[in-house]
Formats: C-alpha cells, sequence, structure tokens
C-alpha cells in the first residue's frame, strides 16, 4: 500500500449517535481523520430493519443479511477495526481473515478464544485493562493503550461558578436496572445527606432509566436534584454551572469505565470524582483532577467535599492533564500508528 495514501477502515459499532454516544463519537472522529473509511453493525436500539445515519445500523433480526453484505463490503477495506467490547461476538463472527483491531472500550465477558484470534491487535481505554486481557491470555505485546479523544477547544475552561456547589451527573443508563450500578441510587442518596449541594443528572431520552429516575424521585422527592432530558449536541451549557462532574459507578461491567463526560470535564477544567470501579481512578488520584470514592453513599459525599474543599488546585490541574493525554491528535495519531503495524506485517 502506498505510505501516502491513508488506510481505508470498516468500522464495527454499535453506536450511531456521535453527538451523544461516547463509542459513536470516537468512531467518528477517526473516519474524519481516515477519509474513505466506513462504519456498520448491529444496532439493537433501532426500531427499524436498516438505519443509515452516521452509519450501517442492522437491527439484530437481519444479523444473516448484515453478515451476507459485510462479507463483501469488507474487501473493500485495508483494515476491520471492532469498536466495543471482548464481548462483540455479532461482529466478529463476521469479521473476515484480514488486518484486524478490536478496542476494548467497554468491560465485559470475553467471547471464545477461536472468535479472538480474528484479532491481531488490541487497544484498550484504561490502564489496568491491560492486565485484565493479560489475564485472559491475551499477550501483552497485541495490546496498546489509548485513552479516549477529548476536544480541547470545544472544552474549554470557564470561571468558577457561583451558587451551591454543583454536582453534574452525565453518564445515563439505558436500562432501568442498570441505575445502581451506574451510582444512580448512591447519588440520591447522597442528595438527601447534602441538601444545600444542587446534583444535576443529564439523561439521553431512551431506553428505561429516565422512567425508573423519575419514578424514585417522585416517590422520594429531592429539591436539590435536577434532571435534564433530551438529545443534547453540545454539553459545554452544563459543565459551565458545575462544580464537579460524578461518576460513582459500582460495576465496571455496567458503564464505559472511561466516561465521556468525565474526560470532557477535565478538558473543561473541572474536577472529577468517581468511584474505584472507574477505570480513570488511579490517574485522578496520582494526577490530583478529582477524588476516588468508596461504595457507600457517606464515602461519596467524603470524596465530594474533600474537592469542594480543593477545588481550585484540583481544577487548575484537570485542563493540564486533559491536554497531555486526551487530545484528539494524539488518539488519531496512536491509531494511525496501529494501522501502519497491522499494514506492515
Amino acid at each position: 500500500m502506498d505510505r501516502d495514501v491513508p488506510p481505508r477502515i470498516a468500522y464495527w459499532s454499535t453506536s450511531f449517535e456521535p453527538d451523544m454516544e461516547a463509542l459513536a463519537s470516537e468512531v467518528a472522529c477517526l473516519r474524519r481523520a481516515f477519509r474513505g473509511s466506513a462504519v456498520w453493525g448491529v444496532n439493537a436500539r433501532s426500531r427499524w430493519p436498516l438505519t443509515v445515519r452516521h452509519g450501517l445500523g442492522f437491527h439484530p433480526r437481519m444479523q444473516l443479511v448484515f453478515r451476507g453484505l459485510t462479507a463483501v463490503l469488507q474487501h473493500a477495506f485495508d483494515v476491520n477495526h471492532v469498536f466495543g467490547s471482548l464481548g462483540d461476538w455479532y461482529h466478529l463472527r463476521a469479521v473476515r481473515r484480514r488486518p484486524t483491531v478490536l478496542t476494548a472500550a467497554v468491560a465485559s465477558g470475553a467471547c471464545s478464544e477461536e472468535m479472538l484470534s480474528k484479532v491481531d491487535l488490541f487497544a484498550v481505554e484504561w490502564p489496568d485493562a491491560r492486565d485484565e486481557l493479560a489475564a485472559m491470555g491475551i499477550e501483552r505485546k497485541r495490546v496498546r493503550l489509548v485513552f479516549p479523544p477529548v476536544d480541547l477547544e470545544r472544552f474549554r475552561p470557564t470561571p468558577k461558578p457561583e451558587g451551591p456547589f454543583t454536582l453534574l451527573f452525565a453518564s445515563s443508563p439505558d436500562r432501568a436496572d442498570w441505575l445502581d450500578d451506574r451510582g444512580v441510587g448512591l447519588l440520591l442518596e447522597a442528595a438527601r445527606l447534602r441538601p444545600d449541594w444542587r446534583f444535576l443528572f443529564v439523561w439521553r431520552p431512551w431506553g428505561t432509566g429516565l422512567d425508573e429516575l423519575r419514578r424514585r424521585l417522585s416517590a422520594e422527592p429531592a429539591a436539590n436534584v435536577e434532571v435534564a432530558a433530551g438529545r443534547f449536541a453540545d454539553m459545554t451549557p452544563f459543565f459551565a454551572p458545575s462544580h464537579v462532574t460524578v461518576a460513582p459507578f459500582r460495576c465496571r461491567q455496567r458503564g464505559k469505565p472511561v466516561p465521556n463526560s468525565i474526560v470532557e470535564s477535565l478538558s473543561c477544567g473541572r474536577p472529577v470524582v468517581v468511584s474505584d470501579v472507574v477505570g480513570l481512578a488511579g490517574m485522578v488520584q496520582e494526577e490530583r483532577v478529582g477524588t476516588v470514592c468508596g461504595l457507600s453513599a457517606e464515602s461519596f459525599v467524603a470524596a465530594a467535599e474533600s474537592a469542594r474543599s480543593d477545588w481550585e488546585t484540583l481544577a487548575a490541574n484537570a485542563r493540564g492533564v486533559a491536554q497531555r493525554w486526551f487530545g484528539r491528535e494524539s488518539f488519531i495519531r496512536a491509531y494511525r500508528d496501529i494501522y501502519a503495524e497491522l499494514l506492515s506485517n
């Protein structure tokens, strides 16, 4: 292949809303850099058999059509890039033998060894994932660490907010039975412990999670809890009035271990409060860009209070960490190197 011609990448994804879904946003960033690439995949959220907005999304009942069509289409591309998790068997089953990278951006159980054998290189988005893959028998030399990207120009620091200490949660789960695993129940309990704080929940308008949140708030009203639900393409208006962004996850398999809201918060100069389940917990502590809590409301309140007390220092560090580790240029360069390595072999 001509070194001056960018490779054509076939991206396999379950997410097709780049303005609201982290994985879709990352794939869109790569597609802009590698022109002539395409994205397709199985999209269980769609009500339609086939969607074409931002890529070819096939409903699961179209699995056979999906496999047949992509068996032909993927030969027009240089590299297959599966963007999701080690459990994406529905995509790996359709992948034909050609240079393939799999990005494990979501924690999950792994599919069969036979399917994973189709993958030449793996990319992970949080440091501990390298050890997790090694424990599964995946050689470390096949694993690369690539942090997710943020638009540093769009997400810029703003002055410290006035008013009550405001905590932003923007990692809404689709499913009602995932609320507690994402830490929503913990946050509602924390809101009752600290009525002087303001808790802002930003929610995407799909799935059953929003109805369950509203049901809980109806059963136990909390005047200091606000819910903003909608298709928000721009999150900057929510970071500006917030002091910290929170992700007190209780289960790594029920959320993206590196939530986009946390990365965007750092870029905006906003400290974060995360549980030790979150993939960036170690970085948050080491770089002093926020605090880490345990899995109880009391532990969360203590960690948030610590972030409030040391806000100026943590906020000053946050932007620098975003620039150092999460810039789009670094993200694109890392995958350009991965694609080149695959094609050279």
